[in-house]
């Protein structure tokens, strides 16, 4: 009952529209902007709270949704923002009220847009749930850092390119940078000495990274909101939607700055064309009248944390062995249309079930 008597309800009203912007210093294009501002801003609560968000769509032509990813949303299903299946888009001039308590989840997420990859386009940002009980660790001062991979075009026409008949091995766009705290070549100001909380979240669209720095490890202790037992690592692997949150302790000599890099994840690029950029470098800065580091990459065989093997602070005890398993397997193939299409367990769609491909019930990817 105490918990509840001081929980707070927080309010925002956000206008969805476009604006043009030049985020990663290369090229300007359309963006979607919160109240006319990018990146859109952060909302922070403590589990227990309120969340009320009024969504007013000012973008045109296109319909819009926000999803809190990694909420449960227990009892609240209404408010999970998922086009379709526990809402309506909503439509242009328009505007749709979530309101939700988070009353059993703490530690780093974020929110999106749920409609047609607009997240792409800048419809973004984190979530971060506060632990009234406290941090389980130690540290000095608390930092967020979004990465994500960049495209010069909009989600629309790199849609329309990835589902056309001519892209028969529906080989998927190519980014074109990667966006540190939206934006290249980013300065984190540090003091010597401390402990730092980084949370670190993966908001892209498609591309998994590899994250590392320059002589410093990360000490990984929460994984996708769940606390874990401390996991040193030099390098960290982070798919799409993931977060970490880690420690990272600062040296006590100020004569020196650090690179801060973002590494592709190559093996899911179909193709890798000769321009793209493979890393990017942000810093890590002790010392502003120093010089600013060179790219720093790691050697060959350099091991990233598996986070299989990280351990919850918490545990749960296994679930039983199941009395039945379903495997589902996933295939890739084309439609008469020349367009490429996952399909579930298709072999024994095609065995027990007689229709022709047309009437398959099909999943669009992207």
């Amino acid at each position: 009952m105490t918990s509840a008597a001081l929980a707070e309800t927080h309010f925002f009203n956000w206008t969805a529209a476009w604006s043009n912007l030049n985020v990663d210093g290369v090229k300007e294009r359309p963006v979607i902007t919160c109240n006319g501002e990018f990146p859109w801003p952060q909302i922070r609560i403590t589990k227990g709270d309120r969340v009320i968000v009024q969504l007013n769509n000012d973008l045109g032509d296109q319909n819009t949704s926000l999803h809190f990813h990694g909420l449960f949303q227990h009892n609240q299903t209404s408010q999970d923002g998922v086009p379709m299946l526990t809402q309506c888009e909503t439509p242009p001039g328009y505007s749709y009220t979530y309101n939700f308590t988070v009353d059993d989840q703490v530690g780093s997420y974020w929110y999106h847009s749920h409609s047609k990859g607009q997240y792409m386009d800048g419809m973004r940002g984190t979530f971060i749930i506060d632990d009234p009980d406290g941090y389980p660790y130690d540290y000095d001062e608390e930092v967020t850092l979004t990465i994500s991979e960049w495209y010069h075009d909009l989600v629309a026409p790199l849609t329309e390119t990835f589902l056309d008949r001519y892209n028969p091995t529906g080989a998927e766009p190519i980014p074109q940078n990667l966006l540190w705290n939206d934006t290249m070549n980013g300065t984190w100001a540090v003091e010597p000495g401390k402990t730092y909380l980084l949370r670190i979240i993966n908001i892209g669209g498609f591309n998994s990274q590899y994250l590392w720095i320059e002589d410093h490890d990360f000490e990984v202790v929460a994984v996708d909101g769940i606390y874990v037992e401390k996991n040193v690592t030099e390098e960290l692997y982070i798919t799409i939607a993931q977060r970490y949150d880690v420690l990272v302790h600062t040296k006590n000599d100020t004569s020196t700055n650090y690179a801060f890099m973002q590494g592709f994840d190559l093996d899911m690029l179909d193709n890798k064309p000769a321009d793209l950029i493979k890393n990017a470098t942000s810093y890590m800065v002790y010392n502003e009248n120093a010089d600013m580091p060179t790219k720093y990459l790691l050697e060959d065989g350099t091991e990233y944390l598996d986070d299989f093997y990280l351990v919850p602070l918490e545990p749960e005890k296994l679930l039983p062995e199941p009395d039945h398993v379903i495997t589902i397997d996933v295939v890739m193939d084309n439609l008469g249309d020349g367009i490429n299409y996952a399909f579930f367990n298709l072999s024994m769609a095609q065995t027990l079930v007689p229709l022709s491909w047309k009437k398959m019930k099909l999943l669009k990817l992207f």
